[in-house]
């Protein structure tokens, strides 16, 4: 008799259900912390809901921020789908940005709770390094918006001395900074396209990519 036989379907099995705990963990979590916010959550309240062991939630989560970043991560990389998407050929940077707000404060929606915004925010400054995913292989937010205002740069449609890395996190924390004080709305929508429009503004050339006297295509005055 073969014992090994069902060794693979066995892992398999262990691996979803390891997976499904992770994730009823990461829904109670985040209901837990729209509830009652991140400081006064607790973690074996969160582990009775979601009916596993306290050391299950650490095994998935070592701390309440993992469930933020997790959270972050899951924003950051639909919104970059959602970028990676667009036509190359978007008719102006105005269109771009609008496209990118439109995403985000669609997420805001999903989130649902301006507070749980805000401690997801707190996290570029508290773990910054911990955003990023050294492998390459999760789409990211600030890495989609960075190439398309790299390509619009190179088509002339905006000019910055911000390298459009900074450029693109310079814009998306801001819109979140907007959204983590905001409930969404139209109230909401109305100021992010005042921001939009305030980018926007800064950054076109006047002649539409043409370069001016004395200045340089894709750089500004010094």
């Amino acid at each position: 008799m073969d014992l090994t036989a069902g060794a693979p379907l066995a892992r398999g099995s262990r691996s979803r259900q390891r997976l499904d705990t992770r994730e009823r963990i990461f829904a109670v979590a985040l209901q837990e912390f729209r509830s009652v916010g991140v400081a006064a959550a607790q973690v074996d309240r969160i582990a009775r809901l979601a009916g596993v062991a306290r050391g299950s939630f650490y095994f998935h989560f070592p701390t309440k921020d993992d469930v933020l970043l997790e959270l972050a991560a899951r924003v950051s990389s639909r919104i970059a789908r959602r970028i990676a998407a667009l036509d190359d050929s978007a008719p102006s940077l105005r269109d771009l940005l609008t496209r990118v707000t439109d995403a985000i404060t669609d997420e805001h929606s999903r989130v649902g709770e301006t507070g749980l915004l805000a401690e997801m925010l707190s996290l570029h400054v508290r773990r910054p390094h911990d955003l990023s995913d050294p492998t390459g292989n999760v789409s990211n937010l600030v890495d989609e918006l960075a190439h398309r205002l790299a390509a619009a740069e190179a088509k002339g449609q905006l000019h910055s001395r911000l390298p459009s890395d900074q450029l693109a996190v310079v814009f998306a924390t801001s819109l979140f900074g907007i959204c983590a004080r905001m409930p969404a709305g139209e109230a909401l929508r109305g100021t992010c396209e005042a921001w939009v429009d305030l980018v926007v503004r800064g950054l076109e050339s006047p002649s539409e990519g043409a370069p001016t006297e004395g200045r340089r295509p894709g750089r500004t005055r010094g």
